[in-house]
């Protein structure tokens, strides 16, 4: 079938609608999301008189009478009043950076939230003694101590800032990239001068700064190819460098500025040595995703011992503690863990903030302290004792966050960000939050439940209800870490996700979830050294589509990203088409009346034959829009700034309209616009602040009406006529629906009040006639106001319509 030829009622959105359909087919609604092709216009959208401004007196009688056939059309989207509803942010967090002491004061940077801040925290009082914003950036990584100042390293922009604790005052030290740079690593050696390490993708830098003469040295790419300064740490003669995506170890002449490779070779195919500490000369680090702890001795870097920490993927943080201790932390489990230089094992002490990832972990007064998302906490190793200090109860107000991923059911709203996802209450106008161990890149809800597909360990967890706790349900692996697309089958009980490899790597994955069973099939490399970026499906047959990118920091092999059909109990290549116009990218996938439509990251749109992929039209959206979002009115895509409405009212290239600009939404994922079930309403991100978008009713119901007169009695003498409205409604097919109540009111000219509202009912041929008989006046106004039928969404939906209704044709004697 082609677009707006569909007669099933199942309506489809992404992400968070599921479909039924007796054919078990996915065609999404197009019953409902082709209102533009009602394209003959009424007399009254043609040429709307203007409402008359007097009232008269008039004497009303309605009667119902037969139905009268009408055309209607649809006015542009643009056309109607699209307002946003501001409803709060939509995600609100405390994700800490690194940190350390300053006296008997904690001082960390936050993360991922705007503005990023240096929090002062006493561990005596529990209280936050300082809250100092930065001027730019999209969060803070990584802060280091020097006296009574901190340096904090931001990231988009990547600048070097110094804060005077004492003072509060904040000065740039330098930029070390615009957007998409980051600092992730900051090391002062003991004579004050500091190290930043950065991520840019022509490759990892460190630039090197000291204070007593303000002078600043750009090191160079570290390791050519190598895109990630994970973790630096500096003694008196050399700076250490951890490096990735092919984890190296670099050692740096402080004095010279000579670069030596000192990695071990058993560190070979790991990706990251991620964290580092120097205690007692000997030089630790985190290698992942293997979850070990490095020992190298610094006086003979060929000395060294690897210590496999059980069941872990991450070493997060390490540090030094008492002579011959240290300790780190580790994921997924969130244990710290003991460590005695040279034993070769690794010692369970504790687990703080199960699951949580320690950014950053201090030795000071005995004890050790760790920062995780919310919380700071000591282990003290005299008793094994743990303290949790929380951000909150500290005063610490959370901040907005970049959103990652946004759905809706008929009651919530679902915000994902860092380490949690924000739940908002549709009726309340309240939200919570709800803790997920990672990032969830992906949401799908359906029934009571919600799916998430979670960064950075590519796993499955459901929520099954809104105050939680989330479930883990499965482990994708494959050395698989980020979640790009999800979708779940209704009809099978499927739920698919494509994902992207580790940094590093090559090769994406398909996984096939099956929540009945609990049963998991994953496959790697459907379409060779790229990752899997969206993902549909319809029955048996689940369709992707590819990014020419692989895991983070690899170099891309191909030039052009694919779509394919793939067999979903085999992972069988049942036919595989290059991507349209040379697209790197394929930003979303959806069926739409028996087309396979995607999106392009440049936002170009296009419709493939869904039995053999043949390319059957292209049409450029005009903004970088990524996802698409079915809903009862129209497919809606955004670009974080505007939100685009399509339709299709002739097979084959959809009609675009802009239904909203002005948003300027900050988003950490892909840009999006969530919708109810219904339709009724969209939700999307302006700025960092979750709004929503009444959809105006006349894209539910096209309503059209027209106006007769005559008058009553003899033309020469009476001054009474009669007024004849017939309202014409159309369904989502654009048939007459019938049996649906009119709603309207009249009004007149002459500044008294209203008539009374009125109704008639639809016949077979979807209109009905209302009749009112009127008393000196010239004119009448009748206004639809709505339309109901249990066809609609909750049963009405409210229409803006008006007909003004002249005199029959003689001037009053």
């Amino acid at each position: 079938m082609r677009p707006c030829e569909q007669s099933t009622s199942a309506a489809r959105r992404v992400p968070a609608l599921p479909t039924t359909s007796s054919e078990h087919t996915h065609n999404y609604g197009l019953d409902r999301i082709c209102p533009a092709r009602y394209a003959a216009a009424s007399s009254v959208r043609g040429g709307r008189m203007p409402r008359p401004s007097l009232l008269a007196t008039f004497v009303l009688v309605v009667s119902l009478l037969a139905s009268l056939s009408a055309d209607a059309s649809t006015p542009a989207a643009g056309d109607m009043a699209w307002t946003a509803r501001p409803l709060g942010p939509a995600s609100v967090a405390t994700p800490t950076g690194s940190g350390g002491f300053i006296g008997d004061v904690l001082w960390f940077s936050t993360r991922q939230t705007t503005p990023p801040t240096l929090i002062g925290l006493d561990p005596a009082t529990g209280r936050a003694v300082d809250q100092i914003p930065l001027p730019a950036g999209q969060g803070a990584w990584v802060s280091a101590a020097s006296g009574t100042d901190v340096y904090v390293g931001t990231y988009t922009p990547a600048k070097l800032y110094r804060v005077d604790t004492v003072s509060g005052a904040v000065d740039e030290i330098l930029t070390a990239g615009d957007s998409g740079a980051v600092i992730y690593a900051l090391a002062v050696a003991p004579d004050g001068v500091v190290y930043a390490g950065t991520y840019e993708s022509s490759g990892g830098r460190i630039f090197a700064y000291d204070p007593a003469t303000g002078a600043v040295t750009d090191l160079g790419v570290t390791v050519p190819g190598q895109d990630y300064v994970r973790a630096l740490v500096a003694d008196e003669r050399h700076v250490y460098a951890g490096i990735g995506a092919a984890a190296s170890l670099v050692r740096i002449d402080r004095a010279t500025l000579e670069f030596t490779d000192v990695t071990p070779p058993d560190l070979a195919g790991a990706t990251f040595v991620s964290s580092l500490a120097l205690h007692d000369g000997v030089l630790l680090g985190g290698v992942s995703p293997r979850g070990q702890l490095l020992a190298l001795d610094t006086a003979d870097p060929s000395r060294y011992e690897l210590v496999q920490a059980p069941a872990e993927t991450f070493v997060v943080a390490v540090a030094g503690g008492e002579a011959g201790r240290a300790y780190f932390a580790a994921r997924p489990s969130g244990t710290l863990y003991g460590y005695d230089l040279w034993s070769g094992t690794a010692e369970v002490l504790a687990v703080p903030a199960p699951e949580k990832a320690a950014n950053g972990l201090t030795f000071h007064d005995g004890r050790v302290w760790g920062l995780v998302d919310g919380l700071a906490y000591s282990y003290d190793p005299a008793d094994g004792s743990v303290t949790g200090l929380p951000l909150d109860a500290a005063g610490v107000s959370p901040n907005p966050e970049r959103p990652m991923a946004l759905a809706a059911d008929a009651e919530h709203v679902y915000v994902s960000g860092s380490g949690g996802v924000q739940i908002h209450d549709i009726a309340r106008g309240t939200s919570s939050r709800v803790f997920v161990p990672g990032e969830a890149k992906s949401l799908w809800p359906t029934g009571d439940t919600v799916y998430l597909s979670v960064y950075t360990r590519a796993l499955i967890y459901e929520l099954p209800r809104v105050s939680g706790p989330v479930r883990s349900l499965a482990d994708i692996g494959h050395e698989q870490t980020r979640p790009r697309d999800s979708f779940f089958d209704e009809p099978t009980g499927r739920l698919y996700v494509a994902t992207e490899p580790d940094y590093g790597r090559y090769g994406g994955a398909l996984a096939v979830y099956d929540t009945g069973a609990g049963e998991l099939d994953v496959y790697r490399d459907i379409v060779k050294a790229q990752t899997i970026s969206a993902v549909t499906a319809d029955g048996d047959t689940v369709y992707i589509g590819s990014d020419i990118k692989s895991g983070l920091g690899t170099p891309p092999v191909a030039t052009r990203a694919e779509v394919a059909a793939v067999d979903a109990g085999t992972g069988t290549v049942r036919w595989s088409v290059d991507a349209p116009a040379g697209a790197t990218v394929i930003g979303d996938l959806q069926l739409i009346g028996g087309e396979l439509v995607g999106i392009t990251s440049t936002g170009l749109l296009f419709g493939l034959d869904q039995a053999s992929g043949d390319l059957r039209w292209e049409h450029g959206l005009g903004a970088n829009a990524s996802v698409l979002t079915p809903s009862a009115t129209g497919v809606y895509t955004t670009d974080g700034k505007s939100i685009f409405r399509l339709t299709w009212p002739e097979p084959g290239v959809p009609v675009v309209s802009t239904v909203y600009t002005g948003l300027a939404g900050e988003w950490a994922g892909p840009p999006t616009v969530a919708a109810t079930p219904d339709g009724t309403a969209l939700f999307a991100v302006q700025g960092r602040t979750l709004v929503r978008l009444d959809v105006p009713g006349e894209l539910f119901a096209a309503v059209s009406a027209s106006a007769a007169s005559s008058w009553v009695g003899d033309p020469d003498r009476s001054r009474v006529w009669q007024a004849f409205v017939t309202v014409s409604v159309l369904d989502g097919h654009g048939s007459p629906l019938a049996g649906a109540r009119v709603s309207t009111a009249w009004r007149s000219d002459s500044g008294r009040p209203p008539g009374a509202a009125t109704t008639c009912v639809t016949g077979g041929d979807g209109s009905c006639v209302l009749r009112g008989t009127v008393a000196d006046t010239a004119a009448v106004t009748v206004d639809v106001t709505g339309v109901a039928h249990p066809s609609l969404p909750r049963g009405e939906v409210e229409v803006s319509e008006s007909v003004t209704v002249a005199a029959p044709e003689r001037t009053f004697r």
